[in-house]
Formats: structure tokens, C-alpha cells, sequence
């Protein structure tokens, strides 16, 4: 059993339009709407590659309802802590020209007691867990130091854990020492303070982690594929040229893979492969978080891996 965590859960619309600019009318061709947030996503793609898995999280309101009844539609299991919050509205509007322009919503505030619930319930859920997956924003009244809590209840537990989150909840998540972090470029270049920061000093920087006590660091590096760190060396894997549809979900869809590939117990090579085949498959399809098998094996046969150091 895999248990993904998404502390700011959202409706994910998704707009096809014609083109788009600011200040102007259109009618959209065509809309999607899916139960979203980063660990959603990651619990669509386990659960379409065949793993069992649950999602829990915090909702609340009529969006907070809507969501639910979306996830049971789909049968995806869940189990969420409800809030006196409005769960969230997110919208990607995609162009013909294949441009995207996303509308995030923060998320409400969330009492003090709210986040201690969320506490005693995730220790409970993990009990029977093999991987957590830890993803995304967190709702407004969370402390900085949320995602440390949860990695270090996991870990007393005996989990494997994977934290993707950005700025500082992810510097104080790793003070923990998860089993793997999934930064993008970006995310980890935010962190080092570099800008366009080169291949070496990412990988330099990212040992530091695996000094710590971090198992595996996957920085995923967009259309160019991804690399993988760990103490035995470090892998760079590359994915084919593909017509891209919509690239939101595709670092979840990475999270899923990686997930699934720890309790397969993957060597670094198959599980940087896996990682990136579900993440580039992602790409292909319009709704948020979902891939094709087809799509996934397809690609798979086309990426290069090669051990880099």
C-alpha cells in the first residue's frame, strides 16, 4: 500500500481555448475537471498503473464534496480530514498554440487544531503503508516545519517516504531525512541561490543531501529527462521528442512511478526509466495527472540512461 498526502487539495479545472490574452472574451471548447493537488495526482497515476494506494489530505466545503465525489467516481480510495475550509479552485487554460496559463488559488487558512488532527490521523493511515508520498502546497495556518513533522512521524514508523515540495517547506522537510526528494531544476537552483546553475554543481549540491542521510535525489529537469543521485553514482536519463498536450501532473506522475519502483525495490537505472516514461506520458494527454499505458511503454523503449558519475 502507497499513501499520498496532499495538504492543499483542489478542483482542477483545465480550459481549452481557441487562443488567450489578457483583456479578452472566449468561449471555452472544451472544459475538465478533476480532484487535483499534487498527492491526487500522484494516487491517479499509482492507481492506474495497478498499485494499490490511498489518498488522504484535508478538505472542506462544497468544493471539498465535489472532489470527493470525483475520486469515488474514478474509485480511488480516500480518506480525508474535513475542514471548515473551501477547498480550492485551480485552472490550467490551454491556447491551440499549446501555451498554458495556470490560475493557482492559494487555499484557505486552517486552524491550529485542524493541522494537530491532520497528525494523529496520518500516523494512523501510515500504519499499514510500505511508501508515503508527500506533495505540494500547503493551506495558509500550517507551519513552515509541517512537512518535517510528517517525514519525521513516517520515519519513525519505518517508511519510506518521498517529499516533493518547494522553498521552504522543502529545506526544513529534509531536515528530516526522507528516503527521496523529487526537486525540479528550478526548485533546487531556488535553494542553492544559483541561477541556470550548471549539471555539475546541481549534482554537487544534491550530494550534499545524500550525505545527510537521503537515499535518492531525482531532480527532474523538464523535456530533457531527469537525473537520479545516489551514494553509488549518478544516472542521467533522457526522453524521446514528443508532441506535448499538457504538461501539468507530469512531476506527479514521476512521484507515482518513483513510489511504485520503492516497493519494487528498482535498481537506480529502472526506476529513473520508469520515472521518466510515466512523467513524459503525462505530457500526452489533457487531463491533469493521467497517462496511458500504451503511451508509457511506448516511450519507455525510447529513453537513453546512461551513468554520468
Amino acid at each position: 500500500m502507497i499513501i499520498t498526502v496532499t495538504l492543499n487539495i483542489a478542483l482542477d479545472k483545465f480550459y481549452k481555448v481557441p487562443s488567450f490574452s489578457i483583456g479578452d472574451v472566449y468561449r471555452v471548447e472544451k472544459m475538465i475537471q478533476t480532484a487535483g493537488g499534487k498527492g491526487l495526482n500522484v494516487a491517479r497515476i499509482i492507481d492506474t498503473l495497478g498499485h494499490p494506494v490511498k489518498a488522504i489530505g484535508i478538505t472542506g466545503g462544497y468544493t471539498g464534496k465535489l472532489i470527493c465525489e470525483l475520486l469515488a467516481q474514478e474509485g480511488i480510495d480516500f480518506e480525508f480530514t474535513e475542514a471548515s475550509i473551501e477547498s480550492r479552485n485551480c485552472i490550467n487554460i490551454m491556447s491551440e498554440n499549446g501555451v498554458s496559463t495556470e490560475l493557482l488559488e492559494s487555499g484557505d487558512e486552517v486552524r491550529e487544531e485542524t493541522v494537530s488532527s491532520f497528525l494523529s490521523h496520518f500516523a494512523r493511515q501510515i500504519a499499514s503503508a510500505e511508501v508515503v508520498t508527500l506533495s505540494g502546497s500547503v493551506l495558509r495556518g500550517m507551519p513552515q516545519n509541517i512537512y518535517a513533522q510528517l517525514v519525521a512521524i513516517a520515519r519513525k514508523q519505518q517508511k519510506k517516504i518521498i517529499l516533493d515540495t518547494n522553498g521552504e517547506y522543502l529545506v526544513h522537510g529534509i531536515t528530516e531525512i526522507p528516503t527521496v526528494i523529487k526537486p525540479n531544476r528550478q526548485e533546487i537552483e531556488q535553494i542553492m541561490g544559483i541561477e541556470k546553475a550548471s549539471t555539475d554543481q546541481v549534482i554537487d549540491y544534491c550530494m550534499s543531501y545524500i550525505n545527510k542521510g537521503i537515499e535518492i535525489v531525482m531532480v527532474s529537469l523538464g523535456h530533457e529527462g531527469a537525473l537520479l543521485i545516489t551514494k553509488n553514482g549518478v544516472w542521467k536519463g533522457t526522453p524521446p521528442e514528443l508532441q506535448i498536450v499538457n504538461t501539468v501532473g507530469s512531476g506527479d506522475s514521476m512521484v507515482g512511478a518513483i513510489a511504485i519502483g520503492l516497493v519494487q525495490k528498482e535498481s537506480p537505472e529502472q526506476l529513473l526509466r520508469n520515472a521518466i516514461a510515466v512523467s513524459a506520458a503525462n505530457t500526452l494527454t489533457e487531463s491533469t495527472g493521467k497517462v496511458q499505458i500504451s503511451d508509457i511503454t511506448k516511450i519507455y523503449k525510447q529513453i537513453q540512461v546512461s551513468k554520468i558519475r
